[in-house]
């Protein structure tokens, strides 16, 4: 007896289903396809449904190299991608049952004008419905290249012998899609957020950049720009524990007493320090550490302001701003020349990851603690030594329930929609300093604002330059955003990335005796920890050597004995590129053929 696919559950919906939503996760939908859509409270109910993770998934955090977790590494980055993998085959159902259910909607337009609903009504269905079809084909593409086109609704017999279309084919018609969406939404909505005309020029962009069409977006993303409803938050660390803000273009919102958690907000322990309640589990990949360029606009193997025993003086104020800044005895960027604890903690605490430092302050009353968020202390404190700060809102994560928080995830931002545009720009040969000017200029002046520094304006150079340029300003612009995947599989670099080992810091510190300042009470081994720590070579050692791509080569730091290896990571160019067909689809169509190499 043969299985029904995924695909063709999703498909062919639209003529057999239990649920109204499709999901079967709206308990209110019971009815049949036939008496669906019998009023306008049905098919809004449908349009509204759209609007969750389900239909827009969210990478995990740890996808890409902005973010490690410990040492684990996904499917993605460890060479396991395989045609049976679980979070493969629920993108492509849930895909594919959004594309049928806004399909549905389109092909029950003449029953909602028969109900009397408004041509005003009808056109704003049509453009979420268009909307929808538009970004889900974008990255089916992206994701699968060739893939099934369906632009009417399948029948189940159609559905069974399905072929995949050509990527072009496919991605004509996500254009083609979203221009509708673009014609039919309004630009903005009173009091909610849903998708609008901006929307669907700016994810008409990301589609089109994710799959190499420069050209497509960079018409797109100016088209959103021009259409000047969007605009950048005014502090960027404000912008990521906001309640609203003018840089959301598409976002999901948390909410504590619906508990609506997204993203990494479902999971924050994993982002906290010890003596928070937290684990310190997901940290800044060392790549992210060493991107920031410092205040001169050079990167730190190009600068004379990098000092590699205090990596964070003289750096780009989104540094801090992302990640726990500490002081080491060699900095120099200590507030009003002097150092106060209060100026470096974290959720209350002083933060410093040297395993020298066994006690830190705490700032309520300036007791010394136990510092559990260094390795003298805790086997599994930040195995690199740096903590996330972006995101983290002190206000609401310590009295979340169970370590959730409200944090909204902004899946597209206006930010983003500026740094598309520059790059789209360059890759056509167009990039020019008033382009320059509006995208990454606007954001550089943003992050330096209040700090006293001149922010280091942004020049044209050459497009290989250019390129440099853009690629680092966008991985520390959208660091631990969930993108960085994405980055790194449309710019064919993964390869060298996700074949380069992550490292930690050496975790034979743990559990170690507080060392009183007496070599003969201390092991060669040991000692040898202390001197570098002293002489400034954790939790970076030396300067590395900062590629095209914006991304340093730590191999060095592993033979001078600074790290460990914590895991390897295997992408395979040949075949990783592109996600496999699901195994189970293909069980009963035997028409649906399957990407190389899997």
């Amino acid at each position: 007896m043969k299985k029904i696919s995924i695909f063709a559950i999703s498909m062919v919906s639209a003529l057999m289903f239990s649920s109204c939503v499709d999901l079967n996760l709206n308990p209110l939908s019971e009815g049949s396809s036939d008496n669906w859509y019998s009023s306008q409270s049905e098919i809004e109910m449908s349009l509204n449904d759209f609007y969750r993770t389900d239909f827009f998934p969210i990478d995990n955090t740890d996808w890409g190299d902005d973010v490690v977790y410990r040492s684990t590494t996904q499917f993605p980055q460890n060479g396991t991608l395989t045609a049976d993998n679980s979070t493969i085959a629920t993108q492509w159902q849930n895909y594919y049952k959004g594309i049928a259910r806004a399909l549905r909607i389109l092909n029950n337009m003449d029953k909602a004008r028969d109900l009397g609903i408004s041509e005003a009504n009808i056109k704003r269905y049509e453009g979420e419905a268009y909307f929808y079809l538009g970004f889900a084909y974008g990255m089916l593409v992206f994701r699968w290249g060739d893939v099934i086109l369906d632009k009417t609704g399948m029948t189940l017999e159609e559905a069974y012998s399905a072929s995949r279309s050509p990527k072009s084919e496919v991605l004509s018609y996500a254009y083609e899609c979203l221009d509708k969406a673009a014609a039919n939404l309004p630009s903005s909505y009173s009091g909610v957020q849903r998708a609008t005309s901006g929307a669907a020029k700016a994810f008409k962009a990301r589609i089109a950049i994710y799959n190499g069409d420069y050209a497509t977006a960079a018409a797109a993303a100016k088209a959103c720009m021009d259409e000047g409803v969007f605009s950048l938050h005014p502090n960027y660390e404000d912008l990521f524990t906001a309640a609203t803000s003018p840089e959301w273009i598409f976002a999901f919102k948390g909410d504590l007493g619906l508990k609506r958690y997204y993203w990494f907000a479902n999971d924050i322990q994993n982002y906290l320090i010890r003596l928070a309640g937290g684990w310190g589990a997901r940290n800044p990949g060392l790549e992210l550490v060493c991107a920031y360029t410092c205040t001169d606009g050079l990167p730190i193997d190009e600068s004379p302001l990098y000092n590699p025993k205090a990596p964070f003086d003289h750096r780009d104020p989104r540094m801090a701003m992302t990640i726990v800044p500490f002081v080491t005895p060699y900095s120099e960027c200590v507030v009003n020349g002097t150092y106060d604890p209060a100026d470096y903690a974290f959720f209350g605490y002083e933060h410093s990851p040297s395993p020298l430092r066994t006690t830190v302050t705490r700032i309520s009353d300036g007791a010394q603690v136990s510092n559990t968020d260094s390795k003298a202390r805790a086997e599994h404190a930040a195995y690199n030594g740096f903590v996330f700060k972006k995101f983290s809102d002190p206000s609401t994560w310590i009295s979340a329930n169970g370590f959730k928080a409200p944090n909204a995830y902004p899946y597209l931002r206006y930010g983003d929609v500026l740094l598309m545009y520059a790059e789209a720009m360059n890759e056509t040969g167009q990039l020019t300093q008033d382009v320059l000017d509006q995208t990454i200029n606007k954001l550089r002046e943003r992050a330096y604002d209040g700090t006293g520094i001149d922010y280091p304006k942004a020049t044209v150079g050459s497009q290989a330059a250019n390129r440099t340029l853009i690629r680092t300003e966008r991985f520390v612009e959208m660091a631990a955003e969930g993108w960085r995947y994405e980055d790194l599989i449309r710019w064919k670099i993964a390869e060298v990335v996700f074949n380069r080992p992550v490292y930690y810091l050496d975790r034979t510190w743990s559990g170690s005796a507080s060392w009183d300042g007496d070599p003969s009470t201390t092991t060669a081994a040991y000692q040898k920890h202390i001197d570098n720590w002293n002489n400034g070579n954790y939790p970076i050692g030396g300067v590395p050597e900062i590629d095209e791509n914006g991304i340093a080569d730590l191999g060095y730091m592993l033979t001078a004995g600074y790290v460990v290896q914590a895991t390897t990571r295997q992408f395979n160019p040949a075949r990783d590129y592109l996600w496999p067909i699901p195994a189970a689809d293909r069980l009963i169509n035997e028409n649906l053929t399957q990407n190389p190499g899997y």
